[in-house]
């Protein structure tokens, strides 16, 4: 067994395992157990080795897995699919997918599907045996609602699908009923959009071969086989002295256009953000925003794009405020007219008020500006009277605080300033974990709404979590349910949505190495499974129907504009079931008086956006069960 090596996928993480050799299992029969496997290896296998327990079982087909994205997603594995070719193992048919580099090694990667009662089954290697496995004939299964409880029967349903499908395995004996009926919503709102910004990341991943550039935009920006995000913030750099600021983290040194107060601009700069920035358009971004995280070095009291000298200080030198403007709206100009990128939305600061931008060489850094208020006040002023000057139609958006800081803001902002701003931005970061509260969404919404302004939730990671990788992404899912609930900002955009991975390090949807000299290889996490939970299926001007009882930080409800489609996502972290019913057509009036379906899409821990069986009712009421640990996706329709 020496020539294969074999990796066995639970939670987001690669696990080692021996003489494994298995598929994906969408659908296990009774007795299996439902993980993700992937195997690499180097030299053709001998499958008389294999043995089954049926003659059904001995007839291998080939499964076109280089179509079957999402199974090389959960195994953390990616396709090109122009170097798959197809052979033969001892005559039977497989997919060879080509050499691939996986953590520094060149390996063969085959796949052998093994297909038993059109479900995927698991071979294993060796000695070891498949568990008996039996035919079993599909129950029909009469449900008497005459005096039972929604719990009742579903219990009935889960004894009789698990059994064929395992379809709720392991579950706990206690269980939950909600009826969401009686769960108050608000004043629906149109939803924009899911984003991310680029930096730093895209200052990395514009540097790879184009074909593994092309497998990263594929998996965010690809409406059908990735998240299909559809808003990118352009991050307009500062540009570094690496003499002067040595510890910037990796890639973390934006290049900046403009280098000294007499000199000019340079174009070609920032050449691996803006390909990124292109490759999004080409798959359906079309919401642009430019965001500034400090001025060009020389513009700055310190000589540094990483803060001030002294804490809390403005950094941004009072005799450059007109340059600082001019610079900004002259990048977004440049944009629009030489690479086609307009951008709907400019912000001038990032985390202005918190604090944190002071110089400090103990520790890694990255461009940070303080603003004063007074300051923010005079900047705004000259940042809308150069866009007017140069005829541009973007927008000016602000100011990126924390959220708890942005009610402080706002009061500070002079008649003047708020006029200019058209869209408010904020950061829901809190300070202590699980202290949601601490954010303050309610009282921004309502500060946000007397102004008469647009509102985002433009940057957020799960700053300070710690615990197990699912734990921590039904985190963030119920941190992104609470900002679409209380704060009802109408597009929600992730931080670093590719990072460097790192002991107890939880920030990003997928983990590589920032290193050119190194094998590129993505590990998909799990909060990148519970991004897709929302943004897959809620997409741009789709209704929300904010949640106001006690679901407010479990579920999210959304029609599609047509109000045939229902969409709701719902978390449940807690240990126990929950069996949750609802009337489709109280927010979904095309599907009044009509019978329905409800297709589901789970994660666990387990699971990654995994697709369900389909649940069919005879009415616009849909009963479905919610398992413990999980994110499920319900989309309702005819």
């Amino acid at each position: 067994m020496d020539s294969s090596i074999c990796f066995w996928r639970r939670a987001g993480v690669l696990v080692h395992a021996q003489a494994i050799q298995c598929s994906t299992l969408p659908l296990t029969t009774a007795g299996f157990l439902r993980s993700e496997f992937s195997c690499i290896h180097n030299e053709d296998w001998d499958l008389n080795a294999y043995q089954y327990d049926d003659e059904e079982s001995r007839e291998l087909k080939c499964s076109k897995l280089i179509e079957d994205r999402e199974h090389l997603r959960d195994c953390g594995l990616r396709i090109n699919k122009s170097e798959c070719t197809t052979r033969c193992v001892n005559g039977q048919p497989a997919e060879k997918l080509g050499k691939r580099l996986v953590y520094g090694r060149v390996v063969e990667q085959t796949h052998i599907v093994c297909r038993s009662f059109d479900r995927y089954v698991c071979a294993s290697l060796g000695n070891k045996m498949l568990p008996k496995q039996n035919k079993v004939e599909e129950p029909v299964v009469n449900f008497d609602m005459n005096g039972t409880s929604p719990g009742d029967w579903l219990t009935e349903i889960q004894r009789a699908a698990a059994g064929v499908f395992n379809f709720w395995p392991m579950l706990p004996v206690e269980e939950e009923f909600l009826d969401l009926s009686r769960e108050p919503v608000g004043t629906s709102f149109v939803w924009e959009g899911w984003g991310t910004s680029l930096c730093w990341w895209a200052n990395f991943v514009g540097g790879l071969r184009p074909s593994d550039m092309d497998f990263v935009l594929d998996l965010l920006f690809d409406p059908q086989n990735g998240l299909g995000l559809n808003i990118a913030r352009y991050n307009i750099g500062g540009g570094t002295d690496m003499s002067v600021d040595r510890n910037l983290r990796p890639f973390a040194d934006i290049p900046g256009f403009l280098s000294s107060a007499d000199g000019e601009y340079d174009w070609s700069a920032d050449e691996r953000q803006r390909k990124v920035l292109l490759g999004a358009k080409t798959r359906g971004v079309d919401v642009f925003e430019a965001f500034s995280n400090s001025p060009p070095r020389w513009m700055t009291l310190s000589g540094s794009v990483t803060g001030n000298s002294k804490r809390g200080q403005d950094n941004l030198d009072p005799q450059h405020y007109d340059a600082f403007a001019d610079y900004l709206t002259e990048v977004v100009r440049q944009y629009e007219v030489q690479w086609g990128i307009h951008f709907d939305y400019l912000a001038p600061f990032n985390e202005p008020v918190e604090g944190f931008w002071n110089i400090d060489r103990k520790k890694p850094a990255q461009e940070g500006c303080n603003f004063s208020v007074e300051t923010i006040n005079k900047v705004i002023r000259k940042v809308k009277e150069s866009l007017v000057r140069k005829g541009l139609s973007t927008e000016i958006s602000g100011v990126d605080s924390w959220s708890l800081n942005t009610a402080r803001v706002l009061r500070g902002l002079d008649e003047e300033t708020i006029r200019h701003i058209s869209q408010i931005n904020v950061h829901t970061y809190i300070p202590f974990v699980r202290r949601e509260g601490d954010s303050r969404r309610k009282e921004v919404q309502r500060m946000v709404v007397g102004l008469k302004k647009k509102l985002w939730m433009s940057e957020y990671g799960p700053l300070h979590w710690r615990g197990s990788e699912l734990d921590i992404a039904l985190a963030v899912a119920q941190h992104i349910t609470l900002d679409v609930n209380e704060l009802q900002a109408s597009a929600w955009c992730y931080w670093q949505v590719l990072e460097i991975p790192g002991k107890n390090f939880y920030w990003g949807l997928m983990h590589a190495e920032f290193d050119y000299n190194l094998s590129f290889c993505v590990e998909i996490k799990k909060q990148y499974y519970i991004m897709m939970q929302f943004s897959r299926w809620i997409r741009p001007g789709f209704l929300i129907h904010p949640v106001q009882g006690s679901c407010r930080n479990s579920l999210v409800i959304a029609v599609d504009p047509s109000h045939a489609t229902l969409v709701m996502v719902f978390t449940n972290s807690s240990d126990r079931n929950r069996d949750i019913s609802f009337d489709s057509s109280s927010i979904a009036h095309g599907l009044e008086n009509c019978k329905t379906k409800a297709a589901l899409y789970r994660t666990s821990v387990s699971e990654n956006h995994e697709q369900l069986p389909t649940l069919y009712f005879e009415s616009s009421n849909v009963t479905v069960r919610i398992a413990a640990k999980s994110i499920t996706t319900i989309v309702v329709s005819k």
